[in-house]
């Protein structure tokens, strides 16, 4: 009776590794992937970004990883 006690608990454990490792290569995909925004869309975001600082608007032209669009956009909800 102990060793089904004992696989069970196994059982658990790896499942919950197997999602930890899913989710962190999730995580890691979206963080890795490359901006597919068009030109109009990168010189909107900077526009939108100059009452912040010129700095800020150039920024927003280069490449941005969806990961920090994401965040820019739930600031912009939030605002």
């Amino acid at each position: 009776m102990a060793t089904v006690a004992t696989q069970g608990g196994n059982n658990t454990a790896v499942v919950i590794l197997t999602i930890l490792i899913v989710a962190i290569l999730a995580i890691g995909a979206v963080y890795l992937m490359q901006d597919h925004r068009t030109g109009s869309e990168r010189v909107g975001d900077a526009v939108a970004a100059l009452p912040h600082g010129v700095g800020k608007a150039a920024d927003k032209l280069g490449d941005q990883a969806p990961a920090q669009n994401v965040k820019r956009n739930l600031n912009d909800a939030t605002h």
